[in-house]
């Protein structure tokens, strides 16, 4: 899909928070997303309702709107659940009102790394490379060149946690579901 340029930007606003830029156009009235798309070539491209012809009849037709699905949640067995979490869970609340929830993994315990494997030797080096990485690099130091332009994409402040005692060397925090406010 190319062509959302025309419609509106992305922006970092104060606070750390996504959002969008809408801009006047001809496609679709400020803070409405395209309605109608059109193929040309291998892209699709959004077009204002007056280039929609008339015989496909798509101007006149109602689509129900979507409803809110449940709640992203994560699965509570397989990789999930072995070795599982060490502690949690805890909740944050986001910039956007959602709420998540994680639980504290040992690094080389995290979900995603389940389909792996791994030795116990190979998951002993990377947990001792991963601890080596949080005893020594604190988050409030740079770790590479500044950017010379642009500028890198800012976190969301609650997405910043503190581990819990214990817990600051070689864990990391898993989100396991979201859920609007």
């Amino acid at each position: 899909m190319t062509g959302m340029e025309r419609v509106f930007d992305t922006r970092i606003f104060e606070g750390n928070v996504w959002g969008l830029l809408w801009f006047t156009n001809a496609i679709s009235p400020n803070g409405m997303f395209p309605q109608y798309f059109k193929h040309d070539g291998q892209e699709i491209v959004p077009v204002a309702m007056a280039d929609v012809p008339a015989e496909t009849k798509l101007r006149s037709q109602i689509f129900e709107l979507a409803q809110p699905g449940p709640p992203y949640t994560s699965p509570d067995t397989g990789a999930w659940s072995q070795p599982g979490p060490k502690l949690g869970p805890f909740t944050a609340k986001l910039a956007d009102g959602s709420v998540v929830t994680y639980s504290w993994y040992r690094f080389v315990d995290q979900p995603s790394f389940q389909q792996y494997h791994w030795s116990a030797e190979k998951k002993a080096k990377l947990q001792t490379l991963v601890e080596k990485l949080h005893a020594n690099w604190p988050i409030d130091r740079d770790y590479m060149a500044p950017l010379t332009r642009d500028k890198l994409v800012g976190l969301d402040c609650a997405l910043i946690i503190n581990p819990p005692m214990g817990l600051e060397v070689g864990y990391v925090p898993i989100v396991t579901r979201q859920e609007a406010r």
